[in-house]
């Protein structure tokens, strides 16, 4: 049996299950558990997990999927300049189809402006040559995950000294907004420890884990004693990660594991982390349901901030006005589930998205629509 065959293997799955039914019935409460990374959204709801628990612990996604934490404002802005100056935007697929307050980039592009969809930063080159006399803005999203991959290319676009290619930056650095997230969760939605809105533990991301590594989270214990795992993304993984959390919470002894060894290393891609620290520093971001986080979005560090669009071209400030009736804001920080969304499944669907959530492939709403919509 070969290693991933292993992660997949069904009878160790239920061993494990076993073990986490086992373990609940020693708790005295229900716990919450909260997965922040979409992939760990996704293959939750395809395998079934959350409907193979106990009734006392249960699942919560969180803002781990980068195009649902975009706000509306940043695809205001492409949209604006689309509109106002004529340039090329190259976007990732997910980004293509969130609704903002009155269109879209799909609808932009069907209104006949050039919105090119790549499915790695490396396509704008492609771009670049299909169109030399244009000004091109790349729409530059996510966390540390992919940020690594989008310096290389700022790093070539500058040794190049490509004219007319600029980004509109809207990364994010994930590990400030998760403090945030606890913050929230302790000191908003949750003031009783016994509330049903606090996070007693984490499973936390596999992806971004193997850039910055383990230690980087030893926070979460230290600080505000809760517990984390570090998982893959098969059902093994899933589920033993579930199984160590539980176990930290009986014994009183919040630590951070990982799980994914395999794949997930102390210090992280330190190479990685070196070119990302080249090209991005920290600014102020904001995020959708989280809101303006000190130190939470990026910007180019000195010698690459010519490259910023928003350094370049007047963009017009717009209204940032979203769907009320849209829970997903709430569903990102784990106040709400899809369900409790009364567009959910009805009016907003995968055909005819109202929220980010529903559009991306790592979106709470979009799994639980494909897997969970019993």
């Amino acid at each position: 049996m070969d290693i991933i065959e292993q992660f997949k293997n069904n009878k160790i799955v239920q061993q494990e299950l076993k073990k986490i039914h086992l373990l609940s019935q020693k708790l005295s409460r229900k716990v919450r558990i909260m997965e922040v990374c979409g992939t760990h959204t996704m293959q939750i709801a395809k395998f079934g997990i959350r409907r193979l628990l106990p009734q006392n612990i249960e699942l919560v996604s969180g803002p781990g999927c980068p195009v649902c934490v975009t706000p509306t404002e940043y695809i205001n802005k492409a949209i604006f300049l689309l509109r106002k100056y004529n340039v090329v935007v190259v976007t990732f697929s997910d980004l293509f189809r969130v609704p903002t307050t009155d269109s879209s980039l799909e609808i932009e592009k069907s209104n006949g402006y050039d919105v090119e969809i790549v499915y790695a930063p490396t396509e704008i080159f492609d771009i670049v040559k299909k169109y030399p006399k244009r000004d091109i803005v790349f729409l530059s999203i996510g966390f540390e995950t992919t940020m690594p991959s989008i310096a290389v290319v700022v790093k070539e676009v500058y040794r190049q000294k490509l004219e007319r290619v600029y980004f509109l930056l809207g990364n994010k650095f994930f590990l400030t907004a998760l403090e945030m997230l606890i913050i929230k969760s302790r000191n908003f939605l949750a003031p009783a420890i016994n509330s049903s809105s606090t996070i007693d533990g984490f499973i936390l991301p596999g992806h971004l884990s193997s850039i910055v590594g383990e230690k980087v989270y030893q926070w979460i214990p230290n600080r505000y004693k809760l517990s984390g795992v570090i998982s893959g993304f098969e059902p093994v993984d899933i589920v033993r990660g579930i199984r160590l959390v539980i176990e930290q919470i009986l014994n009183c002894d919040p630590r951070i594991i990982n799980e994914y060894s395999r794949v997930v290393k102390p210090e992280g891609n330190t190479q990685a982390q070196k070119i990302l620290n080249e090209v991005f520093c920290s600014t102020s971001g904001t995020w959708r349901g989280l809101g303006t986080i000190p130190d939470s979005g990026a910007k180019f560090t000195d010698l690459y901030s010519y490259l910023d669009i928003e350094k370049n071209f007047y963009i017009e400030k717009i209204s940032t006005q979203e769907n009320k009736e849209c829970q997903c804001a709430e569903v990102l920080i784990g106040q709400k589930k899809p369900f409790d969304c009364k567009l959910f499944g009805k009016i907003c669907t995968p055909e005819n998205p109202v929220g980010a959530c529903m559009v991306s492939s790592e979106g709470s709403c979009a799994a639980y629509y494909k897997y969970e919509l019993l």
